[in-house]
């Protein structure tokens, strides 16, 4: 063989190999986008999908961006972290923010993996009673596991209950925790018009309430 068509023999070799490589690390990114695009998924079902409840607001921090998902018509995210609010008419008039408080965090334990609770307190924020949880799970697929840490607020008010969950990767969640606090803290929730709100109670049937976090 001439040294001509040793040297092309040994071009295509090399190119042959070189394609081979590049075609094996785009099977592995495009199996890792849809590693994390589930296991994203899995994350933002922790709280059923539901619509803002109306009468509640806080104050976004700084970075915070209003986005929507098929689950969400609207929550708040910066980088890895996110805000959500959920709610639904209380259906249980004796049903107190105490109780509902303990059935959601009973429903994250079933919910999610590892749960782990780091603290609870119930403490006042503009004349409405929270319960607050502050925990750490983990989501986990067949190859990898997103270690989460939450804080989830609990209130309840004209016959309404308002969650909401403040969330982001477990090793970044220090860097979010104070701008989760002073969220919580500025909830404001409006008092509903009585005539609706009276409405809304008498034709609400008194069984167990239902939208709670589910996997």
């Amino acid at each position: 063989m001439s040294q001509k068509l040793l040297i092309a023999f040994v071009a295509v070799v090399v190119l042959i190999v070189m394609i081979a490589g590049i075609s094996s690390v785009t099977r592995k990114n495009d199996g890792a986008a849809e590693e994390s695009s589930d296991i994203v998924d899995s994350t933002q079902t922790i709280i059923v999908p539901s619509e803002m409840p109306e009468r509640i607001s806080m104050e976004i921090p700084a970075g915070f961006t209003e986005t929507a998902s098929s689950y969400y018509d609207k929550y708040y995210v910066l980088n890895d972290a996110s805000v959500i609010v959920t709610g639904e008419p209380l259906n249980m008039n004796s049903q107190d923010t105490k109780s509902y408080g303990e059935i959601v965090k009973s429903q994250y334990q079933q919910s999610v993996d590892d749960f782990v609770l780091l603290s609870e307190e119930e403490t006042v924020i503009a004349d409405v009673t929270c319960c607050l949880y502050e925990f750490t799970y983990a989501i986990k697929s067949a190859d990898a596991v997103q270690e989460m840490q939450c804080i989830t607020a609990v209130a309840i008010k004209d016959g309404q209950v308002y969650i909401v969950t403040c969330k982001s990767h477990r090793d970044s969640f220090m860097n979010y925790q104070q701008s989760f606090r002073a969220m919580i803290e500025s909830i404001r929730i409006a008092d509903a018009d009585p005539v609706s709100s009276g409405s809304a109670a008498a034709s609400q049937p008194q069984t167990q309430t239902s939208a709670l976090p589910v996997t």
